[in-house]
């Protein structure tokens, strides 16, 4: 399949940013004339085509502001100040997505800590409201529930995955339960039979409970000899509840989030791959580089949620939704790089 040539791909291929291509292809004289002809002899030549319906929003965006200038889109975060979420993979993919899509639609995206405002939502609302800042997307967080008392009803909000849950908004989230069934449905073409799930209560809750959703489900279209039921635990280190349910459960595969497997797996005799093979719902770049597994796409999920602030925001679409909707990204089977 031919690729699609995107601002994105033009301005990778040029190196710029595709904001820089976005103004050089309308003409900005910002943008000085080397570098305006650089960038259109370059989209020529690439194949680019400017989507019609992106043009139309975004020229409707540029009157209502009357400015032009880049717009500002608050990530509210409460992950221990502005630190503890970079320092995870996992939301790192999520916000290159974020911040990819914002750049493509003329965004620029700044990150507003809960802990800048000693958890007072009345705080963060009126420094956005002093900001002029309507867009808000609510990302990383611990699992509290901060935001009970965040008015919503001036800005276009949308969650990214769980996080701030309590919070009816729209919201874009990995395919849990496609995920999973497609992990399973590879794993039984290659021989295996008994595949197990194994993943942390948390972050099960996280999936929306699709990841169990899916993995009971395949368990009642296989014959009942095959079946094995999932392991989530509440503790992160429990070797013996491990231990009795390998045994009891006797799985020839696993399917892992987050938990020491394959050090349970060598505690309890167990050899990898030669008594149980091991793949990943990947939550890192180590796993994804030694180890076979489901890419979740987040770096999609991230630009998902972005586009649902967005959409609010051109439809003039403020406050809490009527009939809140979820967009479900799917992932993809990998094997190690």
């Amino acid at each position: 399949m031919r690729e699609k040539i995107t601002m994105k791909v033009v301005a990778d291929a040029l190196g710029v940013s595709a904001s820089t291509v976005s103004r050089a292809l309308k003409g900005d004289t910002r943008i000085g004339i080397e570098t305006r002809t650089r960038i259109i002899e370059g989209a020529e030549r690439l194949g680019y085509r400017p989507n019609p319906m992106l043009s139309v929003l975004m020229s409707a965006r540029r009157r209502r502001d009357g400015s032009g200038e880049v717009g500002t889109v608050a990530l509210v975060t409460d992950y221990h100040g502005t630190k503890g979420w970079r320092e995870k993979d996992v939301c790192n993919w999520e916000y290159e997505g974020i911040c990819r899509r914002a750049d493509e639609l003329g965004y620029r995206v700044e990150e507003f800590p809960m802990s800048d405002f000693g958890g007072d939502c009345e705080g963060l609302a009126g420094a956005l409201k002093a900001r002029g800042i309507r867009g808000v997307l609510l990302g990383f967080t611990r699992d509290r529930k901060v935001l009970s008392g965040f008015s919503i009803s001036d800005f276009s909000v949308a969650g990214l995955s769980t996080y701030f849950r309590e919070v009816p908004v729209d919201r874009a989230n990995f395919h849990g339960f496609y995920n999973v069934r497609m992990a399973m449905e590879h794993l039984s073409k290659t021989g295996k039979r008994r595949i197990g799930l194994m993943v942390p209560e948390i972050n099960n809750r996280i999936s929306g409970y699709l990841w169990t959703g899916a993995a009971l489900d395949w368990q009642r279209q296989i014959p009942e000899d095959d079946r094995c039921d999932p392991f989530i635990p509440d503790k992160w280190d429990d070797i013996n509840e491990f231990a009795k349910w390998m045994k009891e459960q006797s799985p020839d595969a696993l399917i892992v989030y987050k938990l020491p497997a394959k050090s349970w797996l060598s505690k309890i005799g167990l050899r990898v791959p030669g008594d149980v093979s091991i793949s990943y719902l990947f939550r890192d770049r180590e796993e994804m580089a030694r180890w076979p597994g489901v890419d979740g796409n987040l770096q999609e999920v991230g630009a998902a949620a972005f586009d649902l602030v967005v959409e609010g925001l051109n439809t003039n679409r403020l406050g809490v939704p009527e009939h809140p909707k979820e967009v479900l990204i799917k992932g993809f089977w990998r094997d190690p790089e």
